[in-house]
């Protein structure tokens, strides 16, 4: 009986230990799997003062941008003028990265003084490229984390999306979304792009799945300091992506279990209208008046 039992006792301490081996290991590998392209969003060539957030920002805007855009970002400005977002409490930044090989006509003294001016420009240290759009995305959620961290929500735009900024001013004035969330034009059953032809081809090695999650278009949406950094601690955790609206608004928000809400409707038709935009590289039209702006500069995109 007591060999019986002392048996039982042996296998029971394998087992335990084993099980307790494979936990480790386990955590050890999510602990430790931090793909060397995160590394890069902390890094910055330039950046705004810390006066900039000095106040608590009711929203902080942060806007992809190529840096050569100086035209758009102008445009940009002069839309929607920094006077007007701090009489609504808003702070906005752009997000840059490093200029391209084989880019003739930007030189960094001329994104350097454009920061000297405007004091609205965040810079990476990594270059401009598709495939660095998740780092750049990342860049500015990390940077609201850390200087800006008291804002009340980050509205993320893309700089050629049109759309009206009283709008979601009123939805969010209102305060009646609670908790954690994400609000946007949610994209539902996408699939990655297999064509090798196709610009937004993806690998089967860097998306095994036949589906993309519910995500949300990186052109527009609404979070919060909080959701950005519970975002920036989780993305250590999964492979890199760089089509970075299906990482960071889908597999990201997919794995923290964070609400994703879909824009009400009377945004629809910003949202038709930026689909035009996007797939007419002939337009270009610009129009400011009081809070609202359109801005659309693709002639110059490849």
């Amino acid at each position: 009986m007591q060999r019986k039992l002392k048996k039982i006792a042996i296998l029971l301490i394998i087992t335990i230990t084993s099980l307790l081996i494979y936990l480790s290991l386990e955590i050890k590998i999510r602990i430790l799997y931090n793909p060397t392209e995160y590394r890069f969003i902390k890094d910055y060539i330039l950046s705004p003062s810390t006066t900039l957030c000095r106040e608590r920002p009711f929203i902080i805007m942060i806007v992809t941008s190529y840096v050569g855009d100086f035209e758009l970002r102008n445009m940009f400005r002069r839309g929607m003028p920094r006077e007007k977002l701090e009489s609504m409490n808003t702070t906005r930044i752009f997000l840059l990265a490093e200029i391209p090989p084989g880019e003739k006509n930007i030189t960094q003294n001329r994104i350097e003084e454009e920061n000297e001016n405007f004091n609205d420009i965040l810079q990476g240290a990594f270059t401009e490229s598709y495939r660095n759009l998740t780092i750049k995305h990342l860049m500015g959620l990390q940077w609201v984390t850390t200087k800006c961290p008291n804002a009340s929500y980050i509205l993320k735009v893309d700089d050629d999306t049109v759309f009206r900024f009283e709008k979601i001013l009123n939805i969010l004035t209102k305060n009646t979304i609670k908790g954690d969330f994400l609000m946007g034009y949610m994209l539902n059953n996408t699939v990655p792009k297999r064509d090798n032809t196709n610009k937004w081809y993806v690998s089967l090695e860097e998306y095994p799945k036949k589906k993309y999650p519910t995500y949300v278009s990186g052109w527009y949406y609404v979070t919060t300091p909080t959701v950005a950094a519970k975002l920036i601690n989780e993305a250590k955790y999964h492979p890199y992506f760089w089509i970075d609206d299906v990482l960071v608004t889908g597999i990201l928000i997919g794995a923290l279990n964070i609400r994703i809400i879909q824009m009400p409707d009377e945004f629809w038709f910003e949202y038709l209208l930026n689909i035009v935009i996007h797939t007419n590289k002939d337009v270009w039209n610009t129009e400011a008046y009081n809070y609202s702006f359109a801005i659309v500069n693709l002639a110059k995109r490849s």
